[in-house]
């Protein structure tokens, strides 16, 4: 910086940039659009074709009313010149109402997230059978919530007094510090790996259908989308590192971006984890297949083991299966298969239901 240019203000490019609020304004409600049909397509699948409805989707719904007021504040930042230069606009009196407005969404923006990932562990304990899966989804669900109230704390205390945030006449007495910010935002990767990782081990050993399989296998790539979009914020973040951008309002849109795409990203993807019976619906053809002799053998009369419900309904029947990922994990009477759910994990390939007389019982956590 020269010193002939205003302390804070860097000098005008002799070319004209425009204006980037438009994008941004695009970058927070095309996504968020997206997650909210596939919040309301997740809803009606619940409520009104396999009737269960539960804390996980209750949980999506808390997010998706995040992401509305993340959307809304990131809106109003460029209303106030976000994504222009901070020479192109009365910085004095417009930057404190970007400030204030950033704070807001970034209170909306970990919360969507967080509720998110409950969500989506929530939906695990509801499908996985096996102790040492539902223990590693408890973990992580312990870590995710620990995470987030922590970060709430940091971001209820990002400075004292609080207004001193935006109001430059303030003088804040604390201001929390650039590595708790890194640190929640590393939570928010490691979370973001654990929770797309958790099936993985259970999902790829099981011989699913074909299109089934490839159905999963899309869901997740959108999962690790997430992850990658998480590392991204991540390394832009330590980049500014002791480099405060005298042109913030437009030099950091980018990372804008990605904080937009992020929660709703995730929203996509756990919406689609409970989809199932609505493609079937819609296309009775799609997912058909010829169920296997063993399916055929351990199939009984009773309803289908939905996500969230009690266990007494037998789940073979592939006609009434309702997430993509759910395992044959019941006989007729109730019992929970592992002997055969575990073989299957130590030869790939093998038919999960191999045998009712080598079923292992354990009581659902």
């Amino acid at each position: 910086m020269s010193s002939s240019t205003p302390e804070g203000s860097p000098p005008p490019s002799q070319e004209p940039v425009p204006d980037l609020g438009p994008n941004i304004a695009a970058a927070a409600f095309v996504p968020w659009a997206i997650a909210l049909i596939f919040v309301a397509l997740r809803c009606y699948t619940r409520a009104n074709i396999i009737r269960t409805f539960g804390p996980s989707d209750w949980c999506i719904i808390l997010s998706i009313i995040c992401s509305t007021g993340l959307t809304a504040t990131t809106y109003n930042q460029t209303q106030h010149g976000l994504g222009k230069h901070i020479y192109d606009f009365d910085a004095a009196s417009e930057v404190p109402n970007i400030l204030c407005a950033w704070w807001w969404s970034f209170m909306f923006y970990l919360p969507a997230l967080s509720f998110t990932k409950v969500s989506i562990c929530l939906l695990y304990l509801s499908i996985f059978p096996l102790r040492w899966q539902r223990w590693a989804c408890y973990s992580v669900l312990v870590i995710v919530v620990v995470s987030s109230l922590f970060t709430q704390a940091a971001i209820f205390t990002y400075t004292i007094p609080l207004s001193a945030t935006w109001d430059p006449t303030v003088v804040a007495t604390y201001t929390t510090s650039q590595t708790t910010w890194w640190i929640t935002t590393g939570f928010v990767v490691a979370t973001d790996l654990l929770i797309f990782l958790l099936p993985i081990p259970i999902v790829l050993p099981l011989n699913l259908p074909r299109r089934q399989k490839a159905a999963v296998m899309g869901i997740f790539l959108i999962g690790f989308f997430t992850v990658f979009v998480s590392f991204t914020r991540l390394v832009i973040l330590i980049q500014e590192k002791g480099q405060p951008d005298p042109d913030f309002t437009y030099n950091g849109t980018t990372l804008t971006y990605w904080t937009l795409i992020e929660p709703n990203t995730a929203i996509v993807v756990a919406c689609a984890m409970t989809m199932k019976p609505l493609v079937g619906k819609l296309f009775p053809g799609l997912l058909e297949s010829r169920p296997s002799q063993n399916e055929t053998s351990l199939a009984g009369s009773g309803p289908q083991l939905t996500i969230g419900s009690k266990p007494s309904r037998n789940p073979l029947s592939p006609a009434n299966r309702h997430s993509w990922m759910e395992l044959p994990d019941r006989n007729d009477k109730g019992d929970i298969i592992l002997s055969d759910l575990e073989a299957a994990l130590e030869e790939p390939g093998r038919p999960v239901a191999s045998s009712v007389s080598s079923t292992s019982k354990i009581k659902e956590g």
